[in-house]
């Protein structure tokens, strides 16, 4: 059974209330609801049954087939209650997905809008935090991937950025030369000017 949060009797039975109450209002029903919250179904009816004596709004067992299906089973003459043909478990087995199934659930959820993600959610029986644990093994993978590409890549780019800066050096030399040979032409016209005064 799972621990449930409080320190004292009374703490532990208001968590438990809040539980029951949302679960009872689910539109999808009670199993739904602990397959969504990650609920044990056993500590669920644990604490109905402990908690319903003090709660009469609970006497509605409309959301509850399992207790109706146990209430209705008929009794041997003594008094240990009958197999029935078919017994609902109160145990939940874990789901297991496949590459191929995670792959498909993290396409979906990345192009849901935002009012879609819950509804794909409960359709595949899945949690966020389960979600959230694909999406950065994902995130990882795709880094560890590119980590392995970088050393193939580093001698081309520390080649292209060399010759980006080999170019830049001789662009700056050119431009240099080019005025130099201005000022060169400049002092030539003016030697030019002062000779023929001169004459």
């Amino acid at each position: 059974m799972q621990k449930t949060p409080g320190r004292t009797p009374e703490a532990r039975a208001k968590h438990w209330t809040k539980i029951i109450t949302a679960a009872r209002g689910y539109p999808e029903g009670i199993t739904a609801y602990c397959r969504f919250m990650n609920l044990s179904k056993n500590n669920y009816y644990f604490w109905f049954k402990r908690l319903r004596s003090v709660h009469p709004e609970w006497h509605d067992l409309t959301n509850h087939p399992e207790i109706i299906s146990e209430s209705r089973r008929p009794k041997s003459e003594g008094g240990s209650k009958e197999q029935p043909e078919t017994e609902v478990s109160l145990t939940t087995r874990r789901r297991k997905w496949s590459i191929s199934d995670r792959a498909r659930i993290l396409k979906d959820t990345d192009n849901a809008e935002p009012g879609e993600l819950g509804a794909i959610l409960r359709k595949e029986g899945l949690y966020v935090h389960t979600l959230s644990k694909w999406r950065t093994e994902r995130d990882l993978a795709k880094m560890a991937q590119q980590k392995k590409q970088e050393p193939a890549n580093t001698a081309s780019t520390t080649e292209s950025n060399n010759l980006k800066l080999e170019n830049l050096r001789l662009t700056k030399k050119l431009r240099q030369a080019t005025e130099i040979i201005k000022l060169q032409k400049k002092i030539s016209d003016l030697l030019g000017d002062l000779n023929m005064k001169d004459d």
